[in-house]
């Protein structure tokens, strides 16, 4: 019988690393030997004062005598040393040729040894081989017993290749013959994955032995491997979400992620892991028992980063709860409240999950009419497995049907109906109403064209309760409406203020009662016209009531916010996007060099800049903010602009319509209302205002809009005269 191979663990702490996440590395480390049969029999630690990676030679010679006490007479038993971190292959050999040919590793290696042996479908083997064959290609080293040169002539100048260049050679043509074979099989999974694209998509995602294969059974009834070691699965399996709902939810369950999973595997398992990346929403599985799930969860985060799922709305799962005490619940539920704990063996606890899937994916869903010809009936079928049918009728020509699905599937299905054909009446706006449902009657002949991106009816139904009907000047402006619905669905319960309630929504008309309030601005011929307030002196029912509802909108956590679909955009990509902006509008705005430059220097200035974004509405002017007869606000409308960014977007808009005093007053009142501030909000605001016109010129020049275009260029001109002024 073969001997079980034996090892030891040079341990590694350098500064910042404590103790107890010295002894989890250690423990994980030994954890993933076991899954390869190798027994560790002794741990030596090297503690580093620095960030130095290098191992002295005091300490190589502990390891060395370390290493001979452990082999005692056992030379013919395998025995290796296994470094805790990566090392490079030249840190490796010299490390083996210290100790006297004794086998040297990383943990990477390790992990790729792993892989290899659990690799069960041909498309994980081959993500797998890929990924070993790559690691091991810069540690090909001379085969002595091959002499030094092998071959024919290597042409200029050369007489030969040496065992190196035709192994790794080798290597490079067997790779590329394994990407070839797996770019075939990868096609197909990609035609598969486009066939669900239009269904709602959850994949869980995590830590490896965090549970995920567990949860997945659970949610689906699927017979997926379990079992409680670490890469148990290696392969992407999706199933519908059990007992069936309409549409069907699809859940996958995902390879495992783990602490400096070597890059060759990232690189390899990119299109396996797509599935997260094109998910509607991550399930992020954490270990609640296991003491190091911080870390953890940092991983996984950073690694759905490295494979660019970081924008897809998460949901945190603390499984494996029935592990912990109360005390730790309690803990766990204070730190993320908005984090489920489950047991994926309590029936209970599956249920309350599932409804929470059910629910996120419900608040991403809009409805809409679809009129289906008769002779569409393949689409027919289409459209109600893939969307919940709340009402069914018959005309002429079809089926009628108001249903609610994915945005993204309503596109798709409306283009292959038909194109939205553009309203030019309020009376043709009307009668699609009724369509929906809904008798009003205009209260004027024609419409209200003050929006940019909106036609305007004003209405009231048989009761005389006033309606707002609105219907897009531009094709391009029906998805964004998507997002509004699932924003407004998200915020009006959670604001002070009242926020417009949807009763219809289709790609060709938005109808909802009118809210109360006078707005702050009315536009007419002569110009704005100002009600209430008086823009130089805002009063203190204004500032007070306005500090209160942006407190509550930025109170909405991020996650949530995006889970319900806002988009969402980090501070790095914020500037980036500006930047980007400012290059594409420069020739057309002709900014001076003063504003030129100090539009460069604020983009460029850390300290200006926030570290945490924010739900913000987006275009927050005084025409969109209801007031009360004493300057109260009391319902803010027009929330097409919303997402989850640089949280000053809002407060840049106030100080342009109101002055920095007044900016200043609200700041102080936003604070005690609950609203989080940095040093430098001012400041920032303000030279967010001043860069505005780039955003007026970007959207003017995509929409052909002369008199927007002007508007910038006009305020650029008034920059200009505070900047050098």
């Amino acid at each position: 019988m073969r001997p079980t191979p034996r090892a030891v663990v040079l341990g590694r702490q350098f500064p910042g690393d404590t103790e107890a996440s010295l002894q989890a590395a250690m423990s994980e480390l030994e954890n993933l030997l076991a899954q390869l049969g190798i027994r560790v029999v002794a741990s030596v630690i090297q503690r580093h004062r620095t960030a130095d990676p290098s191992i002295g030679e005091g300490k190589l010679a502990e390891l060395a005598a370390r290493v001979a006490e452990v082999r005692g007479d056992a030379e013919e038993e395998q025995l290796l040393l296994v470094v805790s971190d990566s090392r490079s292959p030249v840190q490796l050999r010299a490390l083996e040729e210290a100790l006297a040919g004794v086998e040297v590793i990383d943990r990477a290696s390790v992990i790729l040894r792993i892989f290899e042996r659990h690799a069960r479908t041909r498309v994980a083997q081959l993500e797998v081989e890929i990924a070993a064959l790559t690691h091991a290609l810069p540690r090909v080293r001379e085969d002595r017993s091959l002499g030094g040169r092998e071959g024919g002539g290597g042409g200029r100048g050369e007489r030969g290749h040496s065992n190196v260049t035709l192994k790794k050679r080798e290597l490079r043509e067997r790779i590329a013959g394994l990407r070839r074979e797996l770019a075939g099989l990868r096609a197909a999974e990609e035609t598969q994955r486009a066939r669900r694209k239009d269904q709602p998509r959850a994949a869980l995602v995590g830590y490896t032995n965090a549970g995920k294969s567990s949860l997945m059974r659970a949610l689906t009834g699927s017979e997926v491997l379990v079992e409680d070691r670490l890469f148990a699965t290696l392969d992407t399996t999706v199933r519908a979400l059990s007992p069936e709902t309409a549409p069907r939810i699809l859940v996958s369950d995902t390879v495992g992620f783990i602490r400096e999973l070597p890059h060759e595997l990232v690189a390899s398992f990119h299109a396996t892991l797509a599935e997260a990346r094109d998910a509607g929403l991550l399930l992020v599985v954490v270990d609640a028992s296991d003491l190091q799930w911080r870390t953890q969860l940092a991983v996984t985060r950073e690694a759905l980063a490295t494979i660019g799922a970081a924008a897809v709305p998460s949901l945190v799962i603390f499984n494996k709860i029935d592990r912990v005490d109360a005390a730790t619940r309690a803990a766990l539920a204070e730190e993320l409240p908005a984090a489920l704990q489950v047991c994926a063996h309590d029936p209970a606890d599956v249920a309350r999950l599932r409804a929470a899937l059910i629910e996120a994916f419900d608040a991403t869903q809009v409805d809409d009419v679809l009129e289906v010809p008769f002779t569409d009936g393949h689409l027919l079928g289409e459209v109600r497995a893939h969307a919940r049918v709340l009402a069914e009728n018959y005309t002429e020509a079809g089926t009628l049907l108001r249903v609610r699905a994915q945005p993204a599937a309503l596109e798709r299905w409306r283009g292959l109906l038909s194109t939205v054909r553009p309203i030019t009446s309020p009376s043709e706006l009307l009668a699609v109403v009724r369509r929906h449902g809904l008798e009003l009657q205009a209260e004027d002949a024609d419409f209200d064209r003050m929006g940019l991106d909106f036609l305007v009816v004003h209405a009231r139904d048989e009761a005389g309760t006033p309606w707002i009907v609105r219907t897009p000047r531009r094709l391009e402006v029906t998805a964004s409406t998507y997002v509004e619905a699932r924003v407004l669905r998200l915020v009006r319960p959670r604001l002070p203020v009242a926020a417009p309630d949807w009763r219809v929504h289709a790609p060709d008309v938005i109808a909802y009662p009118r809210l109360s309030g006078t707005p702050a601005v009315t536009v007419t011929p002569e110009g704005p016209r100002w009600n209430i307030l008086d823009p130089a002196a805002p009063c203190e029912a204004f500032l007070e009531s306005f500090a209160r509802a942006l407190a509550a909108l930025q109170s909405i956590a991020p996650e949530t916010a995006s889970r319900a679909g806002a988009p969402t955009t980090t501070i790095a990509e914020v500037r980036a996007a500006l930047s980007r902006s400012m290059d594409a509008t420069r020739e057309a705005l002709q900014p001076s060099e003063a504003v030129w430059q100090r539009w460069q220097r604020w983009l460029a200035d850390d300290t200006m800049w926030p570290q945490h974004v924010a739900l913000v509405h987006g275009d927050l002017h005084p025409g969109h903010m209801l007031l009360e007869t004493d300057g109260s606000v009391v319902g803010i409308l027009d929330w097409t602009e919303a997402r989850v960014t640089d949280p000053s977007v809002d407060l840049a808009m106030f100080l342009g319509c109101f002055g920095r005093p007044a900016l200043e007053q609200l700041v102080e009142r936003f604070v005690r209302a609950g609203g989080a501030t940095w040093p430098r909000l001012v400041d920032h605001a303000a030279e967010r205002w001043a860069a505005t016109p780039v955003l007026a010129a970007e959207w003017a020049l995509r929409t052909d809009n002369a008199m927007v275009l002007e508007y910038a260029r006009a305020q650029v001109v008034a920059a200009s005269a505070e900047t050098t002024g």
